[in-house]
């Protein structure tokens, strides 16, 4: 009879930091800001004005993007370094697209480069 031993189990935790975003308070208020309302720009209610997100805190950029009802999004590692953001707090916008004020289909693929907090846009 053959033993074989168990594969060790590995536990990820997930990066941490103590530093809130610099413009968290900004942030939120964009987010229940009525003049941030799109409805106002559009006749369509398949369609809104795509948001400066650049800067922002990849996580809130997300929310702002589902307040809007659109949900297709992709993520992309805008250092090249093709890391994948497992929490998405720790991240901010470098570039999107589309690009802010384009009219946009809640049904259209939005694309958010980002880098981690600590690090500068390319």
């Amino acid at each position: 009879m053959t033993v074989t031993e168990a594969a060790p189990t590995v536990t990820v935790e997930p990066e941490t930091t103590s530093e809130p975003s610099e413009t968290t308070a900004e942030e939120a208020q964009e987010l229940s800001d009525p003049a941030e309302d799109d409805s106002a720009l559009t006749d369509d209610s398949e369609t809104f004005r795509m948001p400066k997100l650049v800067g922002k805190n990849l996580q809130l950029a997300q929310d702002i993007l589902q307040s809007k009802d659109s949900y297709l999004l992709d993520q992309e590692d805008a250092a090249g370094l093709d890391r994948i953001q497992v929490l998405d707090s720790n991240w901010k916008v470098c570039s999107q697209d589309p690009k802010a004020g384009t009219k946009v289909s809640i049904d259209a693929l939005i694309t958010l480069s980002s880098v981690k907090l600590d690090e500068g846009c390319p």
